[in-house]
């Protein structure tokens, strides 16, 4: 199997994202990765390509000032994916907040495009930024059909190549032309993500409940409910070592242990 993760990394530093270059490398990967980085500082290039990653820097106008970086990336991860038809699966993820604890490739079945919902202690309505963005972008008619469905995050998406080129046609298709995106909506494609999720407009997607999911964002889980082994990796609800975290940064308790191993 011919593996690519690929990641934006607009604006960070090294340090920020080599906790996910590393933990990939340690989980026993052997995907290629493909960093995108634009107004990086000083070093970011080099330092990354030391540690084993391919580096492409984009142009993006107009980014972070107009359109942010969540919504500039999905057209260019597009675009990297068309340059390697030779990719069977591909994972897609944020850079800045992601370790990995096991293989990821190996959590998840062929044939799909896989995406994970967050924790349920918040639904699409319940979630300020979701329904907001949402409404940003489809108007405030849309949200309440979606309003009690569980949250799916937009910033890990894995699984088979061929349909993940349709589902980022779909996405970019709806972001394009951006509307502007600059801080409270920075984040508005995880609405586009959930509203095409619910209205099942991609009948190629497999979305992982929370409770036994391999990959776990932690973005709405409140503070104490992220539970770890002996060992400190994060487990699932069922007991299960996670694949993937996501958003550890929101929980001190445990970012210090994470990241401790990657430095």
């Amino acid at each position: 199997m011919d593996d690519l993760v690929l990641a934006m990394c607009g604006g960070y530093r090294a340090a920020e994202v080599l906790p996910l270059v590393r933990s990939l490398r340690a989980a026993g990967s052997r995907a290629e990765l493909v960093l995108l980085l634009h107004r990086n500082p000083e070093g970011t290039k080099e330092e990354l390509v030391s540690e084993g990653a391919e580096v492409v820097e984009v142009e993006l106008p107009g980014v972070p000032e107009e359109v942010s970086y969540n919504v500039a990336r999905w057209a260019h991860l597009a675009q990297q994916l068309a340059l390697r038809p030779q990719t069977d699966r591909v994972l897609l993820c944020d850079s800045r907040d992601v370790l990995f604890q096991r293989e990821p490739f190996a959590a998840v079945g062929g044939g799909a495009v896989h995406l994970f919902e967050e924790h349920p202690a918040k639904r699409v309505g319940g979630c300020l930024w979701t329904s907001s963005w949402i409404r940003y972008r489809y108007g405030d008619a849309a949200l309440p059909p979606l309003a009690g469905e569980p949250v799916v995050c937009s910033g890990y998406v894995v699984g088979d190549a061929n349909l993940m080129h349709d589902w980022l046609a779909l996405l970019v298709g709806e972001l394009t032309p951006p509307m502007r995106a600059t801080n409270y909506m920075a984040g508005y494609d995880q609405g586009v993500v959930n509203a095409n999720v619910y209205w099942g407009r991609f009948r190629g997607l497999t979305v992982h409940p929370f409770k036994a999911s391999p990959v776990l964002h932690f973005g709405n889980a409140p503070a104490g409910t992220v539970s770890t082994n002996e060992q400190g990796e994060v487990l699932n609800e069922e007991g299960q070592v996670a694949v993937a975290v996501h958003q550890y940064d929101r929980h001190p308790a445990i970012k210090d242990r994470l990241l401790a191993r990657y430095r």
